[in-house]
């Protein structure tokens, strides 16, 4: 791309309030990104559209924040299906796939399969939705204090290690979320959580370090053929996109333009 393109958080409700219909092409990935502030009335709007499972996992939460943060992201994921899938939103069903991974059961709005991820942090969300190839998303803040090395050098493969080592000073922090939410998300989408030694597969990026492939040491649980593509968000911020299959595109939705720039490495 020659001009960068961001995903900017949008206002919940915003996104909410539009209920025209939405379709995902073949060979297609289409990305949301939204805060987590609420208004009192629309966070209750929110709870509305959970089902009493949701709404109990909500209540666990020891901060209150945490909970309502938990129901706006899970409300506008199931308005967001529900567009998709020309059902309301409270009348989606889940099913738990592998790994306990949830997976939509019905099909989209032109009978096709429907798959999709969430990730929240510290008031922010990305939705991920494709036409049925799996899919896994993961968004994290960064965080300049993190102990980058001490940790890659405990549970990264060696090249990415070697990477976080190379980095300038200034970008050891960045470089090193760079490669963790890139494994956060291949974990995610596969299903398999951090039970998975993230040191037995390694993310390998190309030139621009915006997309990656994988070498996995345990294909029977991670194949070989996932991708990863490194999300273009607000500065702070870094997240990635994980999807199985090759020859695929990305829909970024409602990005703004934002000066070129060189890309961290």
């Amino acid at each position: 791309m020659n001009v960068a393109r961001a995903l900017v958080s949008q206002d919940p409700a915003l996104i909410c309030g539009e209920g025209s219909a939405l379709y995902v092409a073949p060979r297609c990935v289409h990305v949301w990104a939204f805060d987590l502030k609420a208004s009192s009335a629309y966070l209750d709007q929110c709870r509305q559209t959970l089902c009493s499972a949701e709404r109990m996992r909500a209540e666990r939460f020891v901060h209150a924040t945490g909970g309502d943060d938990f129901v706006v992201a899970h409300g506008v994921l199931r308005h967001l299906l529900g567009r998709y899938t020309d059902r309301a939103a409270r009348d989606l069903r889940f099913s738990p796939g592998a790994g306990g991974k949830p997976a939509l059961d019905g099909p989209g709005r032109a009978g096709d399969a429907i798959s999709f991820n969430l990730t929240h942090s510290q008031g922010r969300a990305l939705i991920a939705v494709s036409d049925g190839r799996e899919v896994g998303i993961d968004l994290e803040k960064i965080n300049s204090g993190v102990k980058a090395l001490a940790i890659a050098r405990r549970y990264f493969a060696r090249a990415e290690l070697a990477a976080i080592e190379a980095a300038p000073a200034p970008l050891t922090a960045s470089t090193f979320f760079r490669y963790w939410v890139a494994k956060e998300a291949l974990l995610k989408g596969a299903g398999i959580g951090l039970r998975f030694p993230i040191d037995e597969f390694e993310v390998q990026f190309d030139s621009d370090d915006l997309k990656g492939c994988v070498h996995t040491r345990n294909s029977t649980r991670l194949p070989g053929d996932w991708q990863v593509q490194i999300l273009p968000v607000e500065d702070g911020w870094a997240a990635a996109l994980a999807v199985r299959g090759r020859a695929w595109t990305l829909r970024l939705e409602n990005p703004h333009a934002l000066p070129e720039r060189g890309a961290p490495r």
